[in-house]
């Protein structure tokens, strides 16, 4: 008896979220595969970092190993001779003002996507949805037309009209997607109780949608902070650089400064991997809010 209690509590150990019961065998394999992408996606960082912290002549002849004597000064020098300060600046102007265009866009079109029925409404939904399959770079050559007539050039508002424009397909799709499943049963009580169509909105379907705003609201930072080849065909000025396109300043014709370069891109990701750090929660919470319907 006693054996057999031992036998179900060991088992209960290797129970995963399902319920269902995975063998040791079958642990093991998900622990190798956990570990092998741990290194995957660790190692490049962790280059990056040694790196950073060699001399050039030491980056040259001694590309894969460790660092000799850390090189803390490249850090120094990538702030201060880059103006990455600056440039970080200005990647955070563009990204608030992304995510205000996105957001003003794309939360009254899900709420009416979602909650009204009219004529051709899939069809727009597809139309809208359709916009994914169109990558940001296919239209590169129009933007610059556009832009250029329109005196949009060298302006981070422009930009970031352009980086908003093109998260208006996913983000529609995710708003809409949960909204959708907010019951009717709310509205028709709102109704009863005197509220417009706007109050609907505003007082129910913005708040119970917070997760799912947020996720939006996340992805299109990232998406904004990242982005290199719009900008960089938009902004020439000095002063209106975005930061990937400052970290470009490393390399020039006649001079390369990898070390810097390296520093620089590890000075620019930190404030990603922070912010997904704490917001990875929100972004799972909005992404899986409306997978189950009804």
């Amino acid at each position: 008896m006693a054996a057999l209690v031992v036998k179900k509590n060991n088992m209960r150990n290797f129970s995963g979220r399902s319920g269902q019961v995975m063998s040791p065998g079958t642990m093991f394999f998900c622990y190798a595969g956990l570990f092998l992408m741990t290194i995957i996606v660790l190692y490049p960082i962790l280059w990056l970092a040694f790196a950073a912290l060699k001399t050039q002549h030491e980056l040259t002849f001694n590309t894969w190993g460790f660092p000799k004597v850390p090189q803390f000064s490249n850090f120094v020098k990538a702030w201060t001779r880059s103006k990455m300060g600056y440039f970080m600046t200005n990647s955070i102007v563009v990204s608030a003002l992304t995510v205000v265009f996105t957001n003003l866009a794309c939360i009254p079109l899900a709420f009416v996507l979602s909650r009204f029925q009219f004529r051709f409404k899939r069809l727009l939904y597809f139309v809208i949805i359709s916009g994914m399959m169109i990558p940001i770079n296919s239209a590169i050559i129009p933007l610059y037309i556009l832009a250029n007539n329109l005196k949009m050039m060298n302006s981070l508002s422009a930009l970031a009209l352009i980086y908003g424009a093109f998260r208006i397909p996913i983000s529609v799709f995710i708003l809409e997607g949960f909204m959708s499943t907010i019951p009717r049963e709310l509205e028709e009580c709102a109704h009863i109780d005197g509220c417009s169509i706007f109050r609907i909105f505003w007082n129910i379907a913005i708040p119970l949608s917070r997760d799912t705003i947020a996720t939006v609201s996340i992805l299109s930072v990232l998406n904004a902070w990242n982005e290199l080849m719009v900008a960089m065909l938009l902004l020439s000025k000095q002063t209106s650089k975005t930061l990937p396109i400052g970290l470009m300043g490393f390399i020039s014709e006649y001079v390369s400064e990898y070390t810097q370069l390296c520093a620089g891109i590890l000075i620019a990701i930190i404030p990603n991997i922070v912010f997904y750090i704490f917001a990875q929660e929100k972004i799972q919470k909005g992404i899986t809010a409306g997978a189950i319907k009804g």
